[in-house]
């Protein structure tokens, strides 16, 4: 089953699943999307069904895991991808913000993977856990530090689960992605602006990532391998690699350059890329 399977990495990785011969449960607080998925994996041949889920609600969860594992049984295979982002600096995002990122980016891939790894546990059956962190998982930065924050909390708990439960045969894999290309941006929102500020930011960002050139696909085949391998911790980029191992070998060092770039020259690049490949109203 995949979370935020409505569009981009979702998407991707539900469609992958399938065309490899999963039974796939797509889920994403958007039924329209989550719905288009599973039409668009049945029309390949393969076997999906939509079941909304809002993973920032603890309650919708437990339904959740009651309805697949009574339909389905437990899956052998749980990939938590649902997730928002809001720019900003420290200061220019709300105290709703910063919760509502927490809930959303690293609580629910929490609540996903404590609920299901319960019910893998007792069946004494054999899975495993992805939760798709990204590379602001390894930077420290003030351009969206409620979103770094929350990336680098899914990583270290994923560690921590797969220490505890990889004796059970339970694995568990972090995914890192660098920049790809999604709606994430587009469904974004930036601290301490208004609704118009604010979407004119969010279109502009998006303009310039439906240009970039690493699909979702790439991330889709990197969650595959993890759950071939049982890989405990998978960048996906050359600037997620190179991030990895420098917060590895020199943290201060990624501190230091993470410094440098600071939210206002952010909002002035965007805002020109932005108009430039036609993205701002």
């Amino acid at each position: 089953m995949v979370t935020g399977a409505g569009s981009g990495i979702g998407r991707a990785t539900a469609r992958r699943f399938a065309r490899r011969g999963s039974t796939v449960i797509v889920s994403d607080i958007n039924d329209t999307t989550g719905n288009e998925t599973v039409e668009m994996i049945r029309a390949a041949g393969g076997n999906a069904v939509f079941r909304r889920l809002d993973v920032a609600d603890p309650e919708d969860w437990e339904h959740f895991a009651a309805w697949v594992c009574g339909e389905f049984g437990v899956p052998d295979v749980l990939v938590n991808n649902a997730g928002i982002l809001i720019g900003g600096g420290f200061l220019e995002q709300s105290g709703d913000d910063w919760r509502r990122m927490i809930q959303v980016n690293m609580m629910s891939p929490i609540f996903g993977s404590r609920i299901f790894v319960q019910r893998m546990a007792d069946a004494g059956k054999r899975g495993h856990i992805v939760n798709v962190a990204s590379a602001g998982a390894f930077l420290p930065t003030g351009v969206a530090p409620s979103y770094v924050t929350a990336k680098a909390g899914v990583w270290f708990a994923s560690q921590a689960l797969r220490a505890e439960f990889g004796g059970q045969k339970i694995g568990v894999s972090v995914i890192c992605p660098g920049v790809i290309r999604t709606n994430l941006a587009a469904n974004g929102t930036r601290g301490g602006f208004d609704d118009s500020g604010s979407s004119a930011w969010a279109d502009s960002l998006a303009a310039e990532q439906r240009w970039m050139l690493r699909s979702p696909e790439r991330v889709a085949a990197a969650i595959e391998r993890a759950v071939r391998w049982n890989l405990s911790t998978v960048p996906v980029g050359t600037e997620a690699w190179l991030l990895w191992y420098t917060s590895r070998l020199s943290p201060a060092t990624v501190r230091g350059l993470s410094g440098v770039v600071r939210m206002p020259l952010v909002d002035k690049a965007i805002e020109i890329t932005g108009k430039a490949l036609g993205g701002a109203r």
